[in-house]
């Protein structure tokens, strides 16, 4: 189990991981954690998500922020879960961390209600700007960069509507705020999407959108990657699609090309391989393969994937192995660390981990390595949770904001103010 950060400059942190949320709760009580000033949540499905979230605020107070789950990224117990509930509490000392969560439903009009709700989330947050003016006194223009005080946690329950809130987002944050984040899963593992809640403040909703809008002068940051590479020089052009359906590669049904890009002898031996084998797209500033996760092949031949792929795109045949799923992971955890100007002591990691790469981690058995590297690149003291989750929301190297597919995304928290 995580200790809470007695040795902390700023906040203390526990963790706690139960089956239902009354040995969560008493978890958490056990490591001394009395009145956080946030708590973030991730409660598998099977659980009365209503409950949880009801429960969570009146017991703990403060904010309160998450989303129902496929599975965990869990810092107790060092490895993949499945069910359950994984809470993250964090107190502060001082008024340093400056949270403030708003849910809401989108009803058809994602992009104008995610832009509003954004907004709130960020005029709601009670932050001092003046802290600002000590962080920046004596830096260099370089080193007031790294400052950004303003971070933005999402939490989607509305799946398939993902691009269009983030097109909403981008519009009322522009490049003024870091995003990260991930859509609420449940246990149908994407054979039947039903049951997804986002958590606020006590309150639980499908179809809707919750943001965790937070102003801080302590360090923070976030990262992404993913495992795959290229497969040699195996693509194929986008030549007719509508949204998340590809029709045409190359003039052909979807599905044939791919069947022929991945060496299957038909339709069903192909998507069985979608797993292991899902398409990129290079975003060629950042030299980053954008991951596209095909789900599922129509009667036409067209493909569905997890993410919209505009025609023209160039879609090349990725894969990955146990090494690069560990590595992913790494290299995610050095970019947040780089992001937030590298910390020497970091209180938090929050992890977006596809339910995909779950799966991909429990047939190659890479997923308690995964855990564990972020505590080998931060140390054993910091306090890890995360949401296997149906896409995540990330920011590429080259500031890129999307929905990406098997994918990590990482937001990390330092016990460290912006003026050390």
């Amino acid at each position: 189990m995580d200790q809470p950060g007695d040795s902390g400059h700023f906040v203390r942190t526990a963790v706690a991981y139960g089956a239902d949320l009354e040995e969560a709760l008493a978890k958490l009580r056990s490591q001394g954690i009395r009145n956080p000033t946030l708590t973030i949540l991730f409660a598998s499905s099977s659980l009365d998500q209503e409950r949880i979230a009801r429960e969570v605020r009146s017991g703990l107070g403060g904010q309160s922020w998450g989303f129902s789950c496929a599975g965990h990224f869990n810092g107790e117990q060092g490895d993949l879960s499945t069910e359950g509930i994984l809470l993250l509490a964090i107190e502060q000392r001082g008024d340093l961390l400056a949270p403030c969560v708003v849910m809401g439903k989108l009803d058809g009009a994602e992009e104008e209600r995610a832009a509003e709700l954004t907004r709130q989330a960020f005029d709601g947050v009670l932050f001092s700007p003046e802290l600002l003016y000590v962080a920046f006194t004596g830096k260099s223009a370089s080193g007031m960069l790294r400052a950004n005080p303003f971070t933005l946690l999402v939490g989607h329950s509305s799946v398939g509507t993902e691009e269009a809130v983030l097109r909403g987002i981008s519009r009322a944050v522009g490049r003024g705020a870091r995003v990260v984040g991930g859509t609420a899963a449940d246990r149908l593992y994407l054979d039947r999407v039903t049951e997804t809640f986002a958590h606020g403040n006590g309150e639980s909703h499908k179809g809707a959108l919750s943001l965790l809008g937070i102003a801080t002068t302590l360090k923070n940051g976030v990262g992404m990657a993913n495992a795959f590479r290229p497969v040699g020089a195996k693509g194929a052009f986008v030549t007719e699609s509508e949204g998340r359906v590809v029709k045409t590669l190359d003039h052909r049904p979807a599905a044939d090309v791919y069947a022929e890009l991945v060496g299957a002898s038909g339709w069903r031996e192909a998507q069985e391989r979608f797993n292991s084998h899902p398409m990129g797209i290079i975003e060629v500033t950042a030299n980053y393969w954008q991951v596209r996760s095909p789900a599922a092949i129509r009667e036409d031949g067209s493909i569905v994937f997890f993410s919209a792929i505009p025609v023209g795109s160039g879609l090349t045949l990725l894969e990955a192995d146990a090494q690069s799923r560990v590595e992913s992971v790494r290299v995610a955890v050095r970019r947040a660390l780089a992001d937030a100007g590298n910390p020497r002591r970091v209180a938090a990691v929050v992890a977006f981990n596809c339910i995909l790469c779950h799966q991909q981690a429990l047939r190659l058995g890479s997923g308690a390595a995964e855990v564990r590297v972020i505590r080998e690149e931060l140390g054993e003291h910091v306090a890890v949770v995360g949401a296997s989750t149906y896409g995540e929301t990330g920011t590429t190297v080259a500031g890129t904001v999307g929905h990406h597919n098997q994918t990590i995304t990482l937001w990390l928290l330092a016990d460290e103010a912006i003026t050390q």
